[in-house]
């Protein structure tokens, strides 16, 4: 199999300054505003139904009662052909040695569908890299 040649990154809108390399930015996102200078990619979202239920019941909530139904839920998802579609054009774009940055608006990588959508391609000599990534917990003073 041959090994792709473009590197893969994450981000948030905020990262994308520590992005040193020429890259396409694809967005991907289900709601929120269109950013300057980026492809739009809705496959690669959470689905309606799963981005209204973070809105409606998760949003506000500790990241611990929430994520791991979110992760399950957005796995089954990315089983779907309309996320195939999508994670085939991520990975011809790295086959021909574009660098790719996946972003959406999520603060921490670690709950979010962008994290798991890069770790999509690890079984594919793909290593998705964090251009903004959250190291520990916010501590909190009270």
């Amino acid at each position: 199999m041959k090994k792709p040649k473009g590197r893969l990154y994450t981000s948030n809108p905020a990262g994308l300054q520590f992005l040193t390399e020429e890259a396409e930015i694809w967005q991907i996102t289900r709601g929120g505003v269109n950013l300057p200078n980026t492809i739009l990619v809705r496959e690669l979202s959470p689905s309606p139904t799963l981005f209204q239920t973070f809105l409606q019941d998760w949003r506000k909530k500790p990241f611990e009662e929430w994520w791991g139904l979110y992760e399950k839920r957005f796995l089954k998802e990315m089983e779907s052909e309309e996320k195939k579609k999508g994670l085939r054009e991520v990975y011809k774009r790295l086959l021909i040695g574009k660098n790719v940055v996946l972003v959406c608006f999520c603060k921490d990588h670690r709950y979010c569908h962008r994290r798991l959508v890069g770790e999509f391609f690890k079984p594919y000599d793909v290593e998705a890299v964090e251009l903004n990534p959250v190291s520990q917990d916010q501590l909190s003073l009270f």
